[in-house]
């Protein structure tokens, strides 16, 4: 009887500890810099009742690696990042999480990467811009006008859309698969470090937006679209909670606020009720419909399997 007795209280003793152990473990987010601020912390705190840690990322070439770690339950990703992923079987699907689709405009859902949308599911998008200091008519207006090298201009923070880039400066735009598949990835030079004319999404460069006189422009021909989605990686501990974050993530006040923090353009029209007039009407951050048609994603499918991780 005394023995019953003792593991009758060592099981009781036992999943005591699982359950403050469940409560203790932390919901692990993955996400771009800047991405997070303090209230979207506390609401989903709040929402999941388990703390929630966030580490973030400055580059997409590191993406991958943290995400095969399986230290992480969910994941801001860029488009480029998706194919790789999904070749390499890291990513769960939506619907393990989910029991219905999340809101986003038809136009940015069923792409190359992830033609059903049953790994990734969009929440904002930055286009490729030329960004600098100076009167107008200084700044180039085309991507041609980059292309022989006489203005000295920092490159794109992402290596791998330099590439994409280099390719559309010798080519012309939209560059042509065999032109991106043959580009090597361009290595900067010391001058362009320091150049007065820089290269990056519209997001980086109006979080930057150093001082007066600094001009942000989308080349008309069109650009490079990089579409940001919200994924379940395969080393998630729990995708019902998943779920729970991505409802609260996608709460109409709470996605257009976050992105419009981010500088990004959100993907949902319902959450454009909370997206600052002046925002909206920043045609580099909320681009004309037949700009956004003539733009393009940085196809990693186009690149030698060796290559195209992002």
């Amino acid at each position: 009887m005394a023995r019953l007795r003792r593991s009758a209280f060592f099981l009781l003793f036992h999943s005591s500890l699982v359950r403050i152990g469940e409560a203790m473990s932390a919901f692990r987010i993955l996400a771009p810099t800047k991405l997070f601020s303090p209230w979207l912390l506390d609401a989903l705190r709040g929402s999941l009742g388990s703390e929630v840690t966030v580490e973030a990322y400055a580059r997409e070439e590191e993406t991958r690696n943290l995400v095969s770690s399986g230290s992480f339950d969910l994941a801001a990703l860029p488009d480029t990042m998706f194919l790789p992923l999904l070749q390499a079987s890291q990513l769960l699907p939506l619907a393990a999480a989910l029991p219905s689709a999340l809101p986003a405009e038809p136009k940015f859902l069923h792409h190359y990467f992830d033609p059903a949308n049953q790994y990734a599911w969009p929440f904002g998008f930055t286009l490729l811009a030329i960004g600098g200091r100076g009167i107008p008519s200084e700044l180039p207006s085309h991507w041609k006008q980059l292309a022989d090298q006489r203005i000295p201009f920092q490159f794109p923070s992402s290596a791998l859309i330099s590439r994409f880039l280099f390719a559309a400066l010798e080519h012309g735009f939209p560059p042509p698969p065999s032109a991106v598949r043959s580009q090597a990835a361009p290595a900067e030079p010391s001058q362009g470090k320091n150049a007065r004319i820089q290269v990056d999404f519209v997001q980086p460069l109006e979080q930057r937006q150093e001082g007066p006189g600094w001009i942000v422009r989308i080349p008309a021909e069109g650009s490079w679209i990089r579409l940001l989605h919200w994924a379940i990686p395969r080393g998630c501990a729990n995708p019902k909670v998943a779920g729970a974050a991505l409802r609260e993530l996608y709460r109409p006040g709470n996605l257009g606020r976050y992105t419009s923090e981010s500088f990004l353009a959100v993907t949902a029209r319902e959450a454009r009720q909370v997206v600052p007039a002046e925002l909206l009407q920043n045609p580099n951050v909320y681009p004309a419909d037949s700009l956004l048609d003539r733009c393009i994603f940085a196809r990693v499918d186009w690149l030698p399997s060796s290559s195209n991780v992002g």
